[in-house]
């Protein structure tokens, strides 16, 4: 049986009632009628009973039914559940972050959703930036909270949640670390710790330049893998790294001062999620967090 027969088929054997089969299915009572007969002449059989009172199914149209309802029990419970998992709320859904300011903002998110959404269960857990793409993209997580810029064509990127004020964190003694502020010409005279390949080119980029905007090289130095390591190695006097001004709220460190760059960009943090694992709990997460960081000021 074609599609088309099937469905036709069935609703004349629910409905019980040719009109209301076709308004069902959104076609004309001749062209339900017409299905019918088609099929009636490939099974040699009548599969339905015709009076001008009413419809009724045949032994053999029964027979049919029957045969076809467990099938089309698991067929239309397989299409609910692919429906209720893309359109609805209800569910698991599993949030990954990056940073304590972020994990600030998953928490109060996390709140608001769940009184929106009571049939929504959130499990969320910090992760590394370093961990990088692969991390991000698997299975663990159906959407992570990170800082920008991201652009992978598989990736989605929701607006901005947070934005900071991009700062430079350096070891106490670096004979920077008496300015109240400074450029990002003086990046030049600072070894920039770095990433691992892991992390996507543009975060790379934005982080750890190899110039500075007039064209003054960047020294670069050894690879971090954690944050905690990174703020150990600073504090060691092996070199800086750019960071946003949570540090001074969440990281302050007795080894390591923090000084705004005045000439750069804010660093901005939202959530990135896979193309093929949109569903509306993600949508809707992600528009609660964009509501708690406007009522916060962001």
């Amino acid at each position: 049986m074609e599609r088309y027969e099937l469905e036709a088929f069935l609703a004349v054997a629910e409905e019980l009632h040719f009109g209301r089969a076709a308004e069902r299915l959104r076609v004309t009572t001749g062209r339900i009628s017409q299905t019918i007969k088609g099929l009636e002449r490939r099974f040699g059989a009548a599969l339905f009973e015709r009076t001008s009172r009413r419809v009724a199914l045949t032994p053999i149209g029964r027979q049919l039914y029957d045969d076809l309802t467990p099938g089309l029990r698991q067929v239309r419970q397989a299409l609910d559940r692919a429906t209720n998992s893309g359109r609805g709320t209800d569910g698991i859904i599993d949030v990954g972050f990056v940073g304590a300011a972020a994990g600030q903002l998953i928490l109060e998110t996390t709140k608001v959703f769940r009184a929106e959404h009571p049939g929504a269960e959130v499990r969320f857990r910090e992760v590394q930036i370093t961990d990088g793409l692969e991390s991000w993209r698997s299975e663990a997580y159906d959407m992570v909270l990170i800082s920008r810029p991201i652009d992978e064509p598989d990736l989605v990127t929701g607006p901005t949640l947070i934005s900071e004020q991009r700062m430079l964190a350096i070891p106490r003694g670096h004979h920077l670390a008496a300015e109240s502020e400074l450029s990002q010409e003086d990046l030049a005279e600072v070894t920039l710790l770095r990433m691992p390949g892991t992390v996507p080119d543009s975060v790379l980029d934005d982080r750890t330049p190899s110039h500075t905007p007039t064209g003054r090289p960047i020294e670069h130095g050894p690879v971090v893998h954690t944050f905690q390591e990174l703020l150990a190695r600073i504090g060691a006097g092996e070199g800086g790294f750019v960071v946003g001004a949570q540090v001074t709220r969440f990281y302050l460190r007795p080894d390591i001062v923090y000084l705004p760059l005045r000439d750069a960009p804010p660093i901005e943090w939202g959530f990135v999620w896979r193309v093929s694992r949109e569903t509306e709990r993600v949508r809707a997460f992600n528009d609660a967090a964009l509501r708690v960081s406007k009522n916060r000021g962001r």
